[in-house]
């Protein structure tokens, strides 16, 4: 599985479209996958990274009515991302109205995926701790 690291800022186009920057678009491959993620951001996923996130997730899904519908809440919010001949993808209304994106944008390689959050949303996240307390939290 690849690794992403970074952070990339960016916006949307006139036509609600993005480019996954190119440092992360080598690495996802084709087809990748949007998904709406529970923290308000939306998660990027190559096919491999969306098969095992899956796998995990419909692993404990048997007899349980409850698991079962909100594994349906997630599946219905996957996305294959389809690139014109430009490498721009339509981000759905939908998924725009999770991630509150109006127009800037911030890509964030959280190692076996990615994050697009709207930029006001992830500057309010990311100022939440500093690093050396996420360092501490980490433990390294």
């Amino acid at each position: 599985m690849e690794f992403f690291s970074g952070t990339v800022s960016h916006q949307l186009d006139g036509k609600n479209r993005i480019r996954i920057p190119a440092k992360f678009r080598a690495k996802l491959g084709k087809p990748y996958y949007f998904m709406a993620r529970p923290d308000g951001c939306i998660g990027v996923y190559s096919k491999e990274a969306l098969g095992q996130t899956l796998e995990k997730m419909q692993s404990v899904t048997t007899g349980n009515p409850q698991r079962l519908t909100a594994l349906r809440k997630v599946a219905k919010t996957i996305e294959e991302a389809n690139e014109d001949d430009q490498g721009r993808v339509l981000l759905s209304q939908a998924l725009r109205e999770h991630a509150q994106i109006a127009k800037d944008v911030v890509t964030v390689g959280m190692f076996g995926y990615l994050e697009v959050w709207s930029k006001e949303k992830f500057d309010e996240i990311d100022s939440q701790m500093t690093f050396d307390e996420a360092s501490r939290i980490l433990d390294y």
